[in-house]
């Protein structure tokens, strides 16, 4: 008998503290990468012991983020940052038309937030979630709008 596991739509993880965004760096590197812990410290510069530690405390140096979050693919601390601060981050357009699967993943989960949101009035689901999910798609139909800008003026820089 074999169990399905579902997969984590890391996309849609919103981290409630800075060493849970620590954390999930590090799972995400784990999971899709196929990191360990050491490899993970040395991409990052630190020793294991030391990431260890950052990782147990969840007080990592700035000055180390941006390295951490580069070696495991994902910006939890610096979401989490930014969302404490009712902030949203946005990716930097690339300049290429979206394709059709990116827009229907885009609907779709328009559709499941705003089911979410439904749900809620209801008296159903949790607030905090639908929240969270709420911010996540709208970065995403920021980064959309970016793109479209982008589209129509090739020459546009972006600071």
């Amino acid at each position: 008998m074999t169990t399905k596991t579902k997969r984590r739509q890391w996309n849609r993880v919103v981290a409630r503290s800075l060493q849970e965004s620590l954390q999930l760096c590090k799972e995400h590197a784990q999971a899709t990468r196929n990191m360990s812990v050491p490899r993970i410290a040395d991409r990052t510069g630190v020793s294991n012991d030391m990431l260890y530690k950052h990782l147990g405390n969840g007080d990592m140096p700035a000055s180390l983020l941006i390295p951490y979050m580069a070696a495991t693919g994902r910006e939890y601390p610096l979401q989490y940052m930014a969302h404490s601060l009712d902030k949203l981050i946005v990716d930097m357009p690339k300049g290429k038309k979206p394709s059709m699967p990116t827009i229907n993943h885009l609907n779709q989960f328009a559709n499941q937030v705003i089911g979410m949101v439904m749900q809620l009035e209801e008296g159903n689901g949790n607030a905090q979630h639908v929240a969270d999910q709420i911010v996540l798609l709208m970065q995403d139909l920021a980064y959309h709008k970016l793109e479209a800008e982008r589209l129509d003026d090739p020459q546009q820089t972006l600071i």
